[in-house]
């Protein structure tokens, strides 16, 4: 461990002039130089540097949440995984990364591993908007902040835009799908373990279902997570229930108890088969959020349909 420590001081004086600053979290970050060796702490925030058109910088990824054969074979879109869950200091610092992306707040957790020992340390890092202290429930506006950013930092502005603009063609499809007059009610069942755990109105989720022209069922709840009784989601009674495809809680999983459950068993979304699996990947904020609001919105217009 004493190793450990002399190195990171030695990297720490080693560190060149900061070349270029970032906002990130209201707060202003620096980068020595364009970053060549990137690190993503997090499946989701993989997929939105993959967006970008940075797989060649991408030395290694952490904690894949939907994707059990990346899991089992080490690697997620070509890329190394270098954690299943997220990596210790050594083994994040043997990465000699220049970047670290966070996807949640959790990454970066460990003081060895906190924004400021990163940065004392010569490694620069950003945390996606959507999980920074204070943030706004402006979720896509977060989506595009993050683009814009991480686009300048690997040097893809054009590419940001790009998707940036994809991801407006996308939410306004979703939004010319929408009828106000059958607006569903969506339960979004995040785990099963210890509980039913969802979301209340400070979750993507809320924004997620509203850009697809559905309603999350416990939105009235002001905080971001909860725990839901069977007797309360009974008499709930949502039109549709969202499952979460995870490596840790599969959406099968969840569709077993719901449908073998005395009295889960009851609620009209499953006795009329309104059960939608999704990617775990897909309900948290990405520039892809936009093609799933606009999926989504698809699903919810037929559904709506049929009642």
């Amino acid at each position: 461990m004493r190793r450990f420590f002399v190195a990171a001081t030695w990297l720490c004086l080693a560190a060149p002039a900061f070349g270029q600053t970032y906002g990130n979290c209201g707060q202003t970050w620096a980068v020595a130089q364009p970053p060549q060796r990137i690190v993503a702490l997090n499946q989701h925030s993989a997929d939105t540097l993959l967006s970008l058109g940075a797989g060649d910088l991408l030395a290694g990824v952490a904690y894949i949440d939907d994707d059990g054969a990346a899991i089992e074979h080490g690697a997620y879109r070509a890329i190394p995984v270098i954690s299943r869950l997220y990596p210790s200091a050594e083994v994040l610092y043997s990465q000699h990364a220049d970047l670290v992306v966070g996807g949640f707040a959790s990454a970066f957790d460990n003081n060895l591993t906190s924004r400021a020992t990163l940065g004392a340390n010569g490694i620069a890092s950003y945390l996606m908007e959507s999980a920074c202290d204070g943030r706004s429930l402006d979720f896509f506006g977060h989506i595009r902040n993050d683009l814009r950013t991480l686009g300048a930092l690997v040097r893809q502005p054009e590419r940001a835009k790009q998707l940036i603009a994809r991801l407006d063609a996308d939410l306004a499809g979703a939004r010319a799908l929408h009828d106000e007059s059958r607006v569903l009610s969506v339960f979004y069942l995040d785990s099963e373990v210890n509980g039913l755990h969802s979301v209340g109105t400070r979750g993507f989720i809320t924004a997620l279902l509203a850009a697809a022209g559905g309603r999350n069922s416990f939105a009235d709840v002001d905080i971001p997570r909860l725990n839901v009784s069977n007797e309360v989601l009974l008499m709930n009674d949502p039109d549709v229930i969202l499952l979460a495809d995870a490596v840790w809680s599969p959406a099968s999983r969840k569709r077993h108890l719901l449908q073998t459950d005395p009295l889960l068993s009851r609620l009209r979304a499953v006795r009329e088969n309104r059960l939608i699996d999704i990617p775990f990947a897909h309900l948290v904020p990405t520039p892809a959020s936009g093609a799933v609001a606009l999926d989504l919105a698809k699903r919810f217009k037929a559904m709506a349909g049929k009642r």
